[in-house]
């Protein structure tokens, strides 16, 4: 919720989602590497 600056919601269940997904097609990653890909996905459901 932090690196998205957003609240509780629906949303954080898809960046969960999101993540979960990244996590499981490319095993462990970096902090840095995962906030990167979370703030690209961010950006591209705007």
């Amino acid at each position: 919720m932090q690196v998205l600056g957003v609240g509780p919601g629906p949303v954080i269940g898809k960046a969960y989602a999101f993540l979960l997904e990244l996590r499981l097609e490319n095993g462990p990653m970096e902090r840095d590497a995962a906030v990167t890909a979370l703030k690209e996905w961010w950006a591209a459901q705007a």
